[in-house]
């Protein structure tokens, strides 16, 4: 499709300048606070109608919320770099995210597209070669980083909502934008999705930048091999005492942690499939001749289907429970973060290959790629096939300057353009 309307160039260098300022200013799943005030503010300035705070949210689906004092903290510092504090304050608590609508001028489907906005507990470079600190633009946030290319998605949905708004006259039916929060720890897709966003999406397009599509101007229209991934943290609580004096009267949890550390990186892998286990923090006692009496480790579960993830999470939960017993200790383990895998609908794969081949900036289209890991993205497509509808992720090829949730991640921003018109044109291509 074309969109002699807009002024291409101009659009595409607001949308780097936008990409660079919320590279700038990163913020972690549920604390998202001055990201989604800025998408809010360049979404109600086009125009768009926006919804925000608690009306989009299922409090109780809300998974890996971080404590209340964190949440202060990230809610203030968002407010004093922000120009919106205004819109902070509907957020409070970390209700951030938002759904943009665009309503087509004639009846017709309804399509959903989503991307994420939060970024990674990274340590950004500050080498030479890294573009980000050499023009200006790395984080003002201590390990905090867009490392996985949120800050490019955010962006592309703002410019595909303004590409779409702009040809509203000739869209059928309508369009819905989710700029979702916490995907990372695949969290935020649950809330939404509880929420009843897509259940009426005849058609759903969730995507991603780079992973294995690593050629500029290449598109695949579909993806594979998603991982489901289970996320808890693990608490083993002991009892103190005095390491020299009384020994016999504690229960040391930090020994049941390390016990349970070792011996889930031992379990027997899956013959029908991937499957993965991570701890990826332990953090326990309060001095050196004292007893732990409190451990906590975060860990993850995937597997290449659900079925093998949750052999995974069986087996994890039992090692913790044994451990904990070992060492006369108690165990509880919180669920922070769940997705599954599916598959994308082979008819609309179909229609979006034969789209994308229309799209300017667009070299090479393939029918799928690799996924190679977990997204919460999926547990949105699960509920749009549920409801009748049909979804596939698809995925921008574009040179990455280091691998993902790395320091040194960058990309060609020129991928940011592209994808606006990639998705504008599939929403009014699938509804037309």
């Amino acid at each position: 499709m074309k969109f002699d309307r807009v002024d291409m160039n101009a659009l595409e260098r607001e949308l780097v300048s936008l990409r660079r300022d919320i590279h700038r200013y990163p913020e972690a799943g549920w604390t998202e606070f001055r990201t989604s005030a800025l998408i809010i503010d360049e979404l109600q300035k086009t125009g768009l109608h926006v919804r925000f705070g608690e009306s989009i949210h299922v409090k109780d689906e809300m998974y890996g919320m971080p404590c209340s004092a964190a949440l202060y903290e990230c809610e203030k510092r968002a407010k004093s770099e922000s120009s919106r504090a205004d819109l902070i304050k509907a957020m409070h608590g970390g209700i951030t995210g938002c759904i943009a609508a665009i309503e087509g001028g004639r009846p017709g489907p309804t399509v959903g597209i989503r991307v994420d906005i939060d970024c990674n507990e990274v340590e950004e470079s500050k080498g030479q070669s890294h573009r980000p600190f050499r023009e200006g633009f790395r984080s003002e946030h201590d390990n905090l980083m867009h490392a996985c290319g949120h800050d490019a998605h955010a962006a592309i949905g703002i410019g595909a909502a303004k590409l779409i708004h702009a040809y509203k006259d000739k869209l059928k039916g309508k369009v819905i934008i989710a700029f979702q929060p916490a995907e990372e720890g695949v969290r935020g897709a649950a809330s939404l999705t509880k929420a009843g966003h897509f259940s009426g999406c005849d058609y759903f397009f969730g995507v991603h930048i780079g992973l294995n599509m690593t050629e500029s101007g290449s598109v695949a229209a579909s993806s594979t091999g998603f991982l489901a991934s289970t996320k808890m943290d693990v608490i083993f609580k002991g009892k103190s005492s005095h390491a020299g004096l009384r020994p016999e009267a504690g229960r040391n949890a930090l020994a049941a942690a390390a016990t349970a550390a070792l011996n889930l990186l031992a379990i027997p892998r899956h013959s029908e499939g991937a499957s993965r286990i991570n701890v990826g923090t332990l953090n326990a006692g309060t001095g050196r001749n004292v007893i732990p009496e409190k451990a906590v480790m975060a860990i993850e579960t995937r597997g290449s289907t659900d079925e093998i993830n949750s052999y995974m999470e069986t087996s994890a939960k039992r090692i913790c429970r044994s451990a904990a017993d070992m060492y006369g200790c108690e165990f509880e383990h919180r669920f922070m973060g769940k997705s599954g895998t599916t598959v994308c609908d082979a008819p609309l794969v179909e229609k979006t290959m034969e789209i994308l081949r229309d799209v300017e900036g667009i070299k090479r289209v393939v029918r799928e790629t690799d996924f190679g890991c977990g997204d919460d993205v999926t547990t949105i497509m699960k509920d749009v096939r549920k409801h009748g509808g049909m979804a596939t992720e698809i995925v921008l090829g574009t040179p990455l300057s280091a691998p993902h949730h790395n320091g040194c991640f960058d990309f060609d921003e020129a991928v940011i353009g592209i994808g606006a018109r990639v998705l504008a044109s599939l929403a009014m291509g699938v509804s037309n």
